[in-house]
């Protein structure tokens, strides 16, 4: 009977320490994008907007893509709110990758034991804007890196 005893508060045990782990949540860094049509100074598939079955696509100057879906939120806002923005730049999102490794990689031990290997998705690591001039305003985007796992 003492043996069964001890299985079953070994397994109680366990599960509990799986409920733990999965009550640790690995924080994402915002970060805003500007969107800048193509002016026909680079390729036609560079700052390029488009819709498809999947929503509506950016292409990016740097080669980027993201895209806003179908069901996404994105909001009209004053022209003059813009400057209340930080945008990122393609060129320096490799370090700000880097930072947030180095920032959650205790959680990520924490949770997963060991660093986990998906750390390269974006749209793991970052909530992601897209800012879009247009008609005086200018629309934010709820968007996502496209050709990368979506999660939430």
């Amino acid at each position: 009977m003492k043996p069964i005893l001890v299985l079953i508060s070994l397994i109680l045990f366990m599960i509990s320490l799986d409920g733990l782990a999965q009550e640790i949540v690995i924080p994402k860094d915002t970060i805003y994008v500007k969107y800048v049509p193509n002016d026909g100074s680079v390729s036609e598939y560079r700052g390029k907007k488009f819709r498809n079955n999947y929503g509506l696509n950016f292409n990016l100057y740097e080669g980027e893509g993201l895209i806003f879906p179908d069901q996404g939120y994105s909001d009209t806002l004053d022209l003059r709110s813009l400057k209340d923005y930080d945008f990122t730049k393609m060129k320096d999102l490799e370090g700000l990758v880097k930072t947030w490794q180095n920032k959650t990689k205790p959680l990520l031990i924490k949770k997963y034991g060991i660093p986990y290997p998906n750390t390269t998705n974006k749209n793991n690591m970052f909530v992601t804007y897209l800012i879009e001039e247009f008609n005086n305003c200018i629309i934010k985007y709820r968007v996502y890196w496209r050709n990368q796992e979506i999660q939430e």
